[in-house]
């Protein structure tokens, strides 16, 4: 049996199977030549467009020129309640819906049927962030198994590297957060010890801000429309990324000019966002107890991490070189299919899910006021049960609010980090004096994402209320219903997606078959699972048979690459 895992990213997502303990990114999208060869073949950009006469597109084709567009839908799940896209609304819910139907609908393309799947989450994910991907994933007809914390899928797909007794700390600077994670390798398990993190923080903030210092020095760029503004950061973001294997590169301006931007040159105006790593590692390594002598493995994942700039602060801040042997890009999503079949019983392994925050109630003390209860405490396996003994606070007291909280106890109760999740007035059965009138509020809390609540009298032992968070929570199920139709509605109205393309050049000149292998080779297959000096070299080399195509130099440069590959052969 095949299972799947969906890394469902701010700015790219991904899809993986996995069958008899063997991985497989599949291939969703088609992107343009000059993204393809830079190692984005194998990921769908989560984005979502709509041009002047009302055509959807999805992916690589809503990136292109011409397209109004959302960006990071998943960065709005935890704040927003509809979203622009255009002219055209939609709950935030449909919009992430819509991305999770075109995720299924390319696997369709690439002769992968599946409607089951470990979807990952940022380590920090919380409140309706974390609620409302599971939904989102069902309005495209998909079933959440689990959902997975980023950084332990990360560290599944590398797992085999991994001996007993050992500690891996796992940085994920992705598109949207930054996730710094302690995990705990013991008996062939990962167990989460402690994380840290800036929810706002990643490929997104970094493109913003070169884009931010370009601009301060382009005459006119302050009236510069919103469309053209889109296009320019698109060339920004392709520019930072060249640059992780460049010392510079030229970065088109709208007027038809160019600007050429050096690594050193970014690097000191991204220093004030990229420092910011230094106090979420040095955190979650004091929350697990731990020096950095204690680190036995080094994880960078997220496509942020592959910039210098950012692996050079982390290893210099952790006093360790990263692992290699896993792609930044995907290994996530592998990850996640080796837990769905771990679920499965396919693959015999283990793996736990914690909760990364305490749930609870609200209590209300006549002298102290109103403070969080805690029912399920952080880090606790999942699944997990427990329960609570409360009474009401006045006499002959007709009915209960009851709130469910997701947060930190030890901050005040309305600190951002503390969340009300779900809030319900409950009878009460038999109303008393105080003393004698009680009911017990008790969690359960799944893998797959769904907290179910229920309030029982205990006098009479009678259910007072019964309720689900996170299939339904903060939508009427009448409010799905029509969600789901619309996500249907705008995936009828995409051109299905085309699972192969023909290799074409940066420029978009189609590049000779052997070329094109062999840079997708270097940059995609290769250079993301070797050593940084391995992987600069082959960056070299690549980077000289673009140069030489089409010219008497093409020959040599090809044969020179092929031959440095030939070590890596097992890779492709």
């Amino acid at each position: 049996m095949t299972t799947y895992g969906i890394d469902f990213g701010t700015t790219n997502s991904a899809l993986a199977s996995c069958s008899s303990g063997s991985t497989t990114v599949v291939p969703i999208d088609t992107p343009p030549g000059e993204w393809r060869t830079e190692g984005f073949d194998k990921v769908l950009p989560s984005v979502i467009g709509v041009d002047g006469s009302g055509s959807w597109a999805f992916g690589w084709a809503a990136k292109q020129p011409g397209r109004r567009r959302l960006d990071a839908a998943k960065r709005l799940l935890a704040t927003e309640d509809t979203v622009q896209v255009g002219v055209e609304s939609l709950f935030v819910e449909e919009a992430a819906g819509a991305l999770f139907g075109r995720i299924r609908d390319g696997g369709r393309a690439a002769g992968v049927e599946f409607d089951q799947a470990v979807i990952t989450i940022p380590a920090n994910s919380r409140g309706l962030a974390r609620y409302r991907t599971r939904i989102c994933a069902g309005l495209a007809g998909i079933e959440t198994l689990a959902l997975l914390n980023e950084p332990t899928a990360a560290a599944m797909a590398f797992g085999s590297q991994v001996g007993d007794d050992e500690r891996i700390l796992v940085v994920d600077l992705g598109g949207g957060t930054l996730d710094v994670t302690v995990l705990h390798a013991i008996g062939g398990v990962f167990m989460e010890q402690a994380s840290a993190g800036i929810q706002r923080l990643g490929g997104i903030d970094l493109d913003q801000e070169i884009a931010r210092h370009v601009m301060d020095e382009v005459p006119g760029s302050t009236s510069w429309s919103k469309e053209v503004k889109q296009e320019f950061l698109l060339d920004v973001e392709l520019a930072k990324i060249r640059l992780s294997t460049r010392t510079e590169v030229a970065l088109p301006l709208p007027d038809g000019g160019s600007r050429t931007l050096t690594r050193s040159q970014v690097a000191g105006w991204l220093e004030p966002l990229v420092s910011r790593l230094d106090e979420p590692v040095t955190e979650a390594l004091q929350r697990a107890g731990m020096h950095l002598s204690d680190v036995d493995h080094l994880l960078l994942i997220g496509g942020s991490c592959k910039m210098p700039a950012v692996r050079d602060r982390v290893v210099d801040l952790v006093r360790r070189e990263p692992a290699v042997g896993v792609d930044p890009m995907t290994a996530v999503a592998e990850g996640a299919a080796v837990a769905a079949a771990i679920l499965r019983g396919e693959y015999d392994a283990s793996f736990f899910v914690t909760t990364e925050h305490s749930l609870g109630t609200t209590v209300r003390d006549p002298d102290f006021g109103t403070s969080f209860s805690v029912i399920i405490p952080k880090t606790s396996t999942l699944p997990a049960r427990a329960s609570e003994s409360y009474v009401p606070v006045g006499d002959y007291q007709e009915s209960v609010r009851i709130n469910v909280v997701e947060g930190d106890e030890s901050k005040p109760l309305d600190d951002d980090v503390n969340v009300v999740l779900a809030t319900w007035d409950v009878p009460v059965p038999n109303p008393g004096p105080v003393g004698e009138v009680s009911f017990e509020l008790a969690f359960e809390y799944d893998t797959d994402g769904i907290l179910h609540v229920t309030a029982t009298d205990g006098p009479s032992g009678e259910v007072m209320y019964r309720a689900d968070v996170g299939s339904v929570v903060g939508r009427s199920p009448e409010q799905l219903m029509g969600m789901h139709s619309t996500v249907e509605g705008l995936r009828t109205e995409v051109d299905p997606p085309v699972a192969v393309v023909d290799p074409v050049g940066p420029a978009g000149a189609e590049l000779p078959p052997p070329v094109a292998t062999a840079l997708e080779r270097a940059r995609v297959k290769v250079g993301p699972m070797v050593s940084q000096a391995d992987a600069a070299g082959l960056a070299e080399l690549a980077d000289a048979l673009e140069a030489a195509v089409g010219t008497e130099g093409e020959a040599a440069a090809l044969d020179a690459l092929e031959q440095a590959l030939r070590k890596w052969s097992y890779l492709f």
